[in-house]
């Protein structure tokens, strides 16, 4: 059924993933917020989550959650938990089951399915929050009021939103525009574009090599969004910009710990390589969420790709933490 390419689901696919197991939230992992999020083990079970009705795990990298409202025209980022020396890839799109879901498929760097803990955050234009999803053809699929897109070359895209966004963190995944599956595993790197309106991003297949043809989901957070801290840190581990109280530093290369006022076991982490600045985020790396050291932090591991060897690097991101 997962071939190379990338075609809509089919009718077929659908009843056969409508088969899966399905893992209903429990009241006790549900946050009292507004946002929509989840944070899912790897069997399928709800780590903690706002909105979400249930998770089914349809088969070995393949999830669903379904939140209790129309989520179709939104945005949604998500990212990996570690679990091995290898980073994984995590990917986004349209409910298969009903408009109230995403699916996400977790797998390794070469395209296989495997079964990952993940966090998945739904930006829905709350307060604070904007976004814009792109499709194959590089063109705006939908996006928050009056989102400017220009394409700058293979791979290369300008966002301008109508309000200030220099102080925001800038999110990304690979995802289907509607709800069909992405094939290729590929990824999507943010920065700052040339004023305070603008976000810069480009695709890259997992060569490192600026692609065409990816389509993704970016989910633009801002310090004044709802129960959310943010943070865009430089390699170095220093904070560049975030929400007040929140802070970060290097443990070691690639190992970072962002430090909040508050608990965040009951939140899930998005991040995304990122330049801090208007710099062209030319070192792709993977990026991955791992436990903090107290309750009010959070790890964040970075590493090269896997055609390079996979190391850890010191390399600057986006981080938010939503709750």
């Amino acid at each position: 059924m997962f071939h190379r390419g990338v075609r809509p689901l089919l009718a077929l696919g659908v009843a056969a993933l409508a088969m899966g197991a399905t893992v209903m939230s429990s009241a006790s992992a549900e946050a009292e917020s507004g946002n929509l999020f989840a944070s899912v083990s790897m069997s399928g079970r709800l780590v903690a989550g706002g909105g979400v009705t249930s998770i089914t795990h349809h088969s070995p990298g393949q999830y669903e959650v379904t939140f209790e409202t129309n989520v179709r025209s939104c945005a949604y980022v998500a990212t990996t938990i570690s679990t091995s020396t290898q980073a994984h890839g995590v990917f986004t799109a349209g409910g298969h089951l009903s408009p109230d879901g995403v699916y996400v498929e977790t797998k390794n760097q070469r395209g296989g399915l495997t079964d990952e803990p993940f966090n998945l955050v739904v930006d829905c234009r709350q307060p604070g929050m904007l976004f814009a999803v792109v499709g194959y053809n590089g063109r705006l699929a939908r996006s928050s009021a009056n989102v400017q897109l220009t394409q700058l070359g293979t791979g290369r895209f300008d966002f301008r939103f109508p309000t200030r966004v220099a102080g925001c963190a800038y999110l990304a995944t690979v995802g289907d525009p509607g709800h069909g599956l992405v094939f290729n595993p590929n990824g999507v790197y943010t920065g700052s574009g040339p004023d305070a309106h603008t976000v810069y991003v480009e695709t890259k297949n997992i060569g490192g090599g600026l692609s065409p043809g990816i389509p993704f989901h970016l989910a633009v957070i801002c310090p004044n969004a709802a129960r959310t801290r943010i943070a865009v840190v430089a390699a170095a581990g220093i904070t560049a910009r975030g929400s007040a109280l929140t802070s970060s530093f290097a443990q070691a290369t690639g190992q970072y710990t962002l430090v909040t006022n508050r608990n965040l076991l009951a939140c899930a982490t998005v991040a995304t390589r990122g330049s801090i600045n208007t710099a062209v985020p030319f070192d792709p790396a993977t990026v991955e969420a791992t436990p903090g050291p107290a309750d009010n932090t959070i790890g964040i591991q970075v590493r090269g790709l896997l055609f390079f060897g996979g190391h850890p690097a010191s390399e600057a991101f986006h981080a938010a933490i939503v709750c």
